[in-house]
């Protein structure tokens, strides 16, 4: 009854709640006067969608964390894709790369903003070539990820071998019968401890050049922001920082509610510790969480919109007035 509720109902609550919570955020851009966000509406639009696609993933293909000795790995629970097939290994693939894609996502974000504050072409009459660089970012973290998750992190028959007995014990059903994404560190072939060591190295130093370059886009962005306050209307600096703010927000939410926790599974292995089947249900849950909080985070986080929200039932009387802020 429990696995009902983690793989099945949970993941679809989180959609539900993504579909009701993004269309609103969806609203209140495209109804905000126009000359204030710029095109970053359309960056918004498009992390909005990404987070829908992302909720109909999480309930299409469930996925499921565990850890036995020096072994992590993962695989689909219940639903069309769960049991082996070439197909279904696409999609556990597809999935995990989906994940990683929500990096390129946030990167765009930033690239906008530091060439917002820095009047690039890119941000307004070529905005149609950034968004094709953002489309490119995107393929190029999905299709990356995608291929270590195949080739590299694929499940071998020797590591289904080794967790057999306790596959059989936690899920009632053989290992050989399904499909999975693994990692053996220690008492396994030196072909396979050695693959499992590139795959995880391989993520590691994805995730840790995203963070990185989050960080420096921040630390350069507020940099430059410092610098043209003085020369800026106190209004229009203001709405700038609140948006880097928002921004922040935005990608802080995922990596430390969403992502986080998953590590652990992943890194605990290394040095033979097994988490609870307690803390696997909790990370898996973890991972539907964002799509539906983040877009709650940057609401709350902008004023322009939070006095929206609130003054809801409110009748709203008087025109929008003309603001000095031509782009965002």
């Amino acid at each position: 009854m429990l696995d009902d509720w983690v793989f099945l109902y949970i993941p679809l609550i989180f959609c539900v709640l993504s579909f009701l919570v993004n269309p609103v955020f969806i609203y209140l851009i495209f109804t905000e006067n126009p000359t204030k966000f710029g095109n970053y509406r359309f960056l918004l639009l498009y992390f909005a969608l990404f987070n829908l696609i992302f909720s109909i993933m999480n309930v299409v293909v469930p996925l499921d964390l565990h850890s036995y000795r020096y072994c992590s790995f993962l695989t689909v629970r219940y639903g069309w894709f769960s049991e082996a097939s070439e197909f279904n290994f696409h999609m556990l693939s597809s999935r995990i790369s989906l994940v990683a894609a929500s990096y390129a996502v946030l990167l765009t974000h930033f690239i906008y903003r530091y060439l917002v504050i820095h009047n690039s072409s890119l941000a307004t009459h070529k905005f149609h070539w950034y968004l094709t660089i953002s489309a490119i970012i995107f393929v190029l973290y999905f299709v990356a990820w995608y291929v270590i998750c195949y080739f590299p992190a694929r499940a071998n028959v020797e590591i289904r071998e080794y967790i057999r007995k306790e596959y059989s014990e936690v899920y009632g059903t053989d290992s050989m019968d399904y499909d999975m994404l693994r990692a053996l560190f220690h008492e396994g072939s030196y072909e396979t401890v050695v693959r499992s060591w590139i795959y995880i190295m391989l993520l590691t130093a994805m995730s840790v050049a995203s963070i990185v370059a989050f960080l420096v886009m921040a630390r350069m962005i507020m940099y430059k922001l410092n610098k043209m306050s003085v020369n800026v209307s106190k209004k229009t600096s203001k709405f700038q920082f609140e948006l880097l703010r928002a921004l922040v927000v935005q990608t802080v939410v995922p990596i430390f509610i969403s992502f986080f926790p998953c590590l652990l599974c992943w890194y605990s292995p290394m040095f033979g510790i097994q988490l609870s089947r307690g803390f696997n249900y909790f990370e898996v849950s973890a991972l539907g969480v964002f799509a539906f909080v983040d877009p709650v985070a940057i609401i709350l986080c902008l004023p322009v919109f939070r006095e929206r929200i609130l003054r809801f039932p409110k009748p709203v009387v008087g025109v929008v007035g003309r603001t000095d802020l031509q782009t965002s």
